[in-house]
């Protein structure tokens, strides 16, 4: 059982005001025995009520005092001269408060009581209800970051897949197609270089996966000297992948070098070499 739901239900003020029926009366009272908390909750609005109904409670004024008791007396007056004269006319000690002012003490005390258990009741449900909005907010501020995400991200994603586009039919691009070598016969990928902005992306369609430590990287060969183009990870594989800029080649090569790249190839792990 939910003592915390339960207790926020408002059920307990109404058992206090003595507003249930008695089935639910006798959950309550099966409830506070069977939980301690709940228990400790009722003693403390009994406590609360009743220190409210203290603080509030009404005094009645010397006039209302004497009014009452005036218009007492003369309603048994007339009750006196319409009464046969044998009967013994009817006295009321002023020395006693009357019973309707007893009753009207009563009922604002119980409106007291009744009031503090409404405003208070309405009060945990507006708690409640104020939690549940600020959580609702935070969701609504989370899903609105992660759509802002996605929205960026696919941005992103279109604006780079139109430049991939807009670079590989340019007609300044020359696509040059890298075959395996004996080292690597099944292996294969295509080369983009631009000529006029020197750019050049590589799409991986085919490369034993590397070993740990090692890297593959692009050479462009330019009347027979290597250059350096930059290394690549297959994890990228599919997809272009930008390198660095090459000035002149006539041909490029993919060799397998130690993890970030070397200065010069190595001649015998050339996997891939293609001309343009």
């Amino acid at each position: 059982m939910n003592t915390q739901e339960y207790i926020s239900s408002g059920v307990l003020e109404l058992y206090i005001l003595g507003a249930l029926d008695q089935k639910e009366a006798d959950e309550v009272a099966y409830n506070v025995a069977a939980y301690p908390e709940i228990a400790a909750e009722l003693e403390q609005l009994q406590q609360t009520m009743e220190g409210y109904a203290q603080a509030h409670a009404v005094k009645p004024s010397e006039n209302f005092k004497k009014n009452l008791f005036a218009e007492i007396e003369k309603r048994a007056a007339a009750e006196t001269m319409a009464a046969p004269e044998k009967q013994q006319p009817k006295t009321i000690p002023l020395n006693k408060p009357a019973s309707s002012f007893n009753w009207l003490v009563a009922a604002s005390v119980t409106v007291a009581i009744f009031s503090t258990a409404t405003s208070f009741y309405f009060w945990s449900q507006w708690k409640n209800t104020e939690g549940q909005l600020i959580s609702l907010r935070e969701e609504n501020q989370i899903f609105a970051q992660n759509a802002n995400f996605m929205i960026d991200s696919n941005k992103q994603v279109i604006a780079e897949k139109t430049h991939y586009f807009a670079f590989v039919t340019d007609t300044a691009t020359t696509r040059v197609t890298l075959k395996g070598l004996p080292i690597s016969p099944s292996s294969t990928a295509l080369v983009f270089w631009n000529k006029q902005t020197k750019e050049v992306f590589i799409d991986v369609k085919s490369l034993p996966v590397p070993p740990a430590g090692m890297q593959y990287q692009l050479w462009a060969l330019d009347k027979g000297i290597p250059i350096d183009a930059g290394v690549f990870n297959l994890a990228d594989a599919g997809s272009l992948q930008k390198l660095k800029t090459i000035q002149s080649a006539q041909a490029f090569a993919v060799t397998l070098e130690k993890a970030g790249g070397s200065p010069t190839p190595t001649l015998e792990m050339i996997h891939i070499l293609g001309t343009i």
